[in-house]
């Protein structure tokens, strides 16, 4: 038997994968199927989170040990690597926090939601459906390459743009070629009066 897990961006429930994996398999292949499913990469570090059904975070299961208490209390750390799925579900509708990136902190919902027969023809885990497009991961690249709608955007942004400087350049065009006008009109009222001062010295 296969875990048919459901898989989404906890803001944004339009990107959503569906995911088998084995009960033997870890958590740490659980993670790398889902960076794989959103075409990100894996070199940070992640966790992923026991929670109940309202999605409140309880234990943590590290990529890494992060822990600095060394005392005899200090809770047992298990690793992505160790942790096989089937010991820690005990719910028909389990679910854990997936939180990859502690920086970016981009966090995923994961809940199981059947319980399949193992398929020889696919290789696990694998993902068995896909809907939406997964956001970049990294957003501050400032060489990203645009898709063809974000590129229709940004033309339609640089042609409106054209066209408002072109409604102010023949506006303030014609205001100056009117001040010139003026200009030209002060300056010939300025040579009569120049005109009439000379006559009247006579």
């Amino acid at each position: 038997m296969v875990y048919r897990f459901k898989v989404w961006f906890e803001n944004n429930e339009d990107v959503v994968r569906w995911i088998d994996l084995k009960p033997s398999q870890t958590f740490l292949d659980f993670h790398k199927v889902i960076l794989d499913s959103v075409s990100f990469d894996q070199k940070e570090l992640s966790s992923f989170y026991i929670s109940d059904g309202q999605w409140k975070r309880h234990f943590e299961i590290m990529m890494e040990d992060m822990t600095q208490d060394d005392s005899d209390e200090a809770l047992p750390v298990i690793l992505l690597k160790d942790a096989k799925l089937r010991d820690y579900i005990n719910d028909p509708h389990q679910r854990f926090i997936f939180v990859y990136d502690y920086l970016a902190n981009w966090t995923f919902h994961c809940e199981l939601i059947s319980i399949e027969e193992t398929k020889t023809t696919l290789n696990y885990p694998a993902v068995i459906k896909s809907e939406g497009i997964a956001p970049r991961q990294r957003e501050d690249n400032k060489f990203k390459l645009l898709d063809d709608n974000e590129f229709d955007e940004l033309a339609a942004k640089i042609l409106a743009s054209k066209g408002i400087q072109n409604e102010l350049t023949a506006e303030f065009g014609g205001l100056e070629v009117a001040d010139n006008e003026n200009s030209d009109d002060d300056d010939e009222f300025s040579d009569s009066e120049n005109d009439l001062s000379e006559e009247s010295d006579f």
